[in-house]
């Protein structure tokens, strides 16, 4: 390293005297400002890597001030962590030249160990005959008190969003039960009048309906109940090392009564013994129940439900196809959104209020896997559900 001279001291001297006198100025100028609104400036001199704060700026956040510069290394380490690389990035994009300013917003830690929010903003004034920044100005703006506004807000809105939702599903929920409700209670009243004499064929037929209606009533509300509490956090997941065939197996003989009604076949794998995965026993069945009982109902007599099973680096892959008639762009998008029926009417035939595929994504999520819908109009569904391999 070349020793500096006696010119260049002497340089460098009235240097860092010229830049205490702008920065008293700037205080002076705006010092209604740096007492109400949390401000202060500063001024970088780039080559030595020093820089000098405002003494009310430091002062405000505990920090003692003689009006000397500081290395740049002390104001860096008093920045997050987290927040460092960025702020150092943007500095260093300004000061090559690539950004016509330098903008960024950091955490920045005060003398009691507190953080606070804080803008920095400032341009290069002074450039080297080779272009290389000699000095940088700039402001620092205290945010702390509009970014804990606006944390406030966003919960704000989050409850509002959450009330609105809760309204939302009680009102649609409600609506949902009327259908099946008011079939209990109309075939109840015709087997109950005794004005009339009922044909034992009349009465078999009016107590299979109520016994459909109350079924129906008896999913929606377990249904309703299971989401909720997976939304809410309170219902428990216990994944263990699983036989997929053994679910598989449960699953497609749950569902072959269904499937014998509706006319459609049900064809189902034979897996090999490795085929084993982590999941909630009880669970697993559901979503695969849900998802077969989809495919039979949404079908056509004389169509297909087929199961399959492949491997997966680090997981297995569960399909379910059907020949059924398949759904737009615009269905596939809306899924799994909860009570959505994809354009059919309530007290539809296919008697679903949209919450099945709700659930069983939130279900295979909470056990580590997923699940994706691929359709199109006339060409069936497929279902492809990932769980992880044991």
């Amino acid at each position: 390293m070349q020793p500096i001279d006696k010119t260049t001291s002497t340089a460098i001297v009235h240097d860092n005297t010229h830049m205490q006198d702008d920065l008293h100025a700037l205080e002076q100028r705006w010092g209604l400002a740096l007492q109400t609104a949390g401000f202060g400036v500063w001024d970088l001199d780039v080559p030595t890597q020093t820089v000098h704060y405002s003494p009310q700026w430091q002062q405000a956040l505990g920090y003692s001030s003689d009006g000397g510069a500081d290395s740049t290394s002390v104001w860096r380490a008093r920045v997050h962590p987290d927040d460092l690389p960025a702020m150092m990035e943007a500095l260093g994009r300004h000061l090559r030249g690539d950004a016509a300013h330098y903008t960024h917003e950091f955490r920045l830690r005060a003398a009691d160990g507190s953080w606070r929010w804080v803008l920095s903003r400032g341009r290069v004034v002074q450039r080297g005959p080779d272009g290389q920044p000699l000095r940088a100005v700039g402001t620092m703006t205290d945010m702390t008190d509009r970014r804990e506004l606006e944390g406030l807000r966003v919960e704000r809105d989050r409850a509002e969003a959450a009330s609105q939702a809760k309204t939302e599903f009680l009102s649609r929920m409600s609506h949902e039960l009327r259908t099946p409700l008011n079939a209990v209670l109309g075939f109840a009243q015709l087997l109950a009048r005794p004005d009339v004499s009922t044909p034992p064929d009349d009465q078999r037929r009016y107590a299979q309906h109520i016994e459909h209606a109350g079924w129906q009533l008896l999913r929606m509300v377990d249904d309703a109940l299971d989401l909720a509490s997976l939304e809410g956090g309170r219902l428990r997941l216990v994944p263990q090392p699983l036989d997929l065939q053994a679910a598989v197996q449960a699953a497609l003989q749950e569902v072959g009564s269904v499937a014998s009604r509706c006319g459609v076949r049900l064809l189902g794998p034979t897996l090999p013994a490795a085929a084993r995965v982590l999941a909630d026993p009880s669970r697993l069945q559901q979503v695969l129940s849900h998802l077969l009982h989809n495919a039979a109902r949404h079908n056509h007599p004389g169509g297909e439900v087929e199961l399959s099973v492949q491997p997966r680096p680090g997981s297995w892959l569960v399909t379910v196809r059907d020949t059924g008639p398949g759904m737009t762009a615009d269905q596939l998008q809306h899924l799994f959104e909860p009570f959505n029926r994809l354009g059919r009417p309530a007290g539809a035939r296919l008697d679903s209020v949209g919450l099945g595929l709700a659930l069983v994504r939130s279900l295979l999520r909470g056990m580590g896997g997923d699940v994706v819908a691929h359709s199109s109009p006339g060409a069936g569904s497929r279902f492809e559900i990932s769980l992880p391999a044991a």
